[in-house]
């Protein structure tokens, strides 16, 4: 008897022990996942950065009288920059993703534009491989849905890019069908689909079941290779592809962001007879009328504004430059502070329109800036002044931040010209 209970006792103990173990290494395992998603977030901050520069002195130099040689090395560093920042924000969008961070929008869009843009996007890559690109879209599919449009054309892209990557002579077609559940193929086709989908449209008939596929006649997939397809940096893992460009997200990312919009995503291929990615959604249809009715509306000629005085708050040196060059040419006057602290002694002493504020500078951040100001203004009965964030940094809880801070918009960098003018032209000016 006395045997059994410290029997007992010693398994209590034990249980307890890896009780703790296990705990011990979730904390961990959410440390680790912490200090990575911290990590990849300040990394794209500090790319960011120069990549402003970059993209706004291109946007500032390609309003200039050019050479055609002149304009054909410009266009050249704008198609590099611009594929230097689809990786970055797939790193950040991975980060994101793994962090709960990426939320989806759910507004009506027109599904075949979305298509359309998608293969006027890439034709000009399958153009220079020598390869057909060229959708289709059966007569069934609604032409207006409710969704993330955004998010729905990401997997498109990373889809058919990859297609047109790995296909060195043939064709790659990008194809969308609905899938009916009362069809007489339905069961060949039900592989594709979540469980909970043909009830969903039982309890709403409005609701469509969307197959999108893209087929190419490219090199193909082993099946040892597609047993890690999906995973992130794939393509790094696998000397067979290793020879292609790429950082091996673009798949990883269009499987969780299928998987966040609540569908269902895969590939059939075999080695040396091309491949076929797949994935299926379920979508609200739309109103189309009405979505036309509300574009038509928003259409508006683009607003004058009187010249404003405007504090430019910026410690990067090349930035500033790009910034200053862009509103001036607006007509807009421009000072300039380094960094938070002067920015706070220039407001004290002179009247501004406008601060545009960057937030990761030294001596005084733009958010300590923005609390300073903000609390002048209360204890001098100051006119409130617009404050604009401009910022590398681009996480959800970021954009919370500058507004929780008293900042009235945000904008991140990289930005082009004509989106900030968007921005401060949305502002009451009178």
């Amino acid at each position: 008897m006395e045997d059994t209970k410290k029997q007992i006792a010693e398994l209590k103990q034990q249980i307890l022990e890896l009780k703790s173990l296990l705990e011990q290494t979730r904390i961990d395992a959410e440390n680790a996942n912490k200090s990575k998603t911290m990590f990849l977030a300040n990394m794209s901050h500090e790319i960011r950065t120069p990549m402003n520069s970059i993209i706004g002195i291109y946007n500032v130099l390609n309003q200039t009288d050019l050479s055609s040689e002149q304009k054909e090395f410009l266009d050249i560093i704008n198609i590099s920059s611009h594929n230097l920042l689809a990786i970055i924000n797939d790193i950040l969008d991975l980060s994101k993703i793994e962090a709960g961070q990426l939320k989806l929008e759910n507004k009506p869009f027109f599904l075949h534009e979305e298509i359309h843009q998608v293969i006027k996007l890439l034709s000009i890559k399958a153009k220079g491989k020598g390869i057909d690109l060229f959708s289709k879209i059966q007569s069934t599919v609604p032409v207006c849905v409710t969704g993330d449009s955004n998010r729905l054309k990401q997997i498109l892209i990373n889809l058919t890019n990859n297609a047109i990557k790995f296909t060195n002579e043939g064709h790659v077609e990008l194809s969308v069908e609905t899938i009916n559940p009362d069809s007489t193929n339905f069961c060949q086709n039900q592989k594709y689909i979540r469980d909970d989908f043909v009830q969903k449209i039982k309890e709403n008939p409005e609701n469509v079941i969307l197959k999108f596929e893209v087929v190419d006649s490219g090199i193909g997939i082993s099946s040892e290779e597609q047993e890690n397809l999906f995973h992130e940096f794939a393509q790094l893992q696998n000397p067979l592809i290793k020879k292609f460009e790429g950082s091996g997200l673009g798949l990883s990312i269009s499987k969780n962001l299928t998987q966040l919009m609540n569908g269902k995503i895969g590939v059939i291929s075999e080695k040396g007879k091309g491949s076929t990615f797949w994935f299926t959604l379920l979508l609200e249809k739309a109103d189309e009328e009405g979505l036309l009715r509300d574009q038509l509306g928003k259409i508006s000629k683009p607003r004058k504004i009187r010249p404003l005085s405007i504090l430019l708050v910026e410690d990067n040196l090349l930035n500033q430059k790009f910034a200053m060059t862009s509103l001036q040419r607006a007509g807009h006057n421009v000072d300039l502070a380094e960094n938070g602290k002067i920015a706070v002694e220039k407001f004290r002493n002179h009247q501004f329109d406008l601060i545009l504020m960057d937030i990761a500078m030294p001596v005084m951040d733009g958010i300590e800036a923005t609390h300073v100001i903000r609390e002048l203004e209360s204890k001098t009965g100051k006119r409130k002044i617009k404050i604009v964030a401009i910022t590398a940094h681009v996480m959800v809880t970021d954009r919370d931040k500058c507004l929780a801070a008293g900042m009235d918009e945000y904008i991140s960098k990289p930005y082009r010209p004509q989106e900030l003018m968007a921005i401060i032209e949305q502002f009451d000016w009178e």
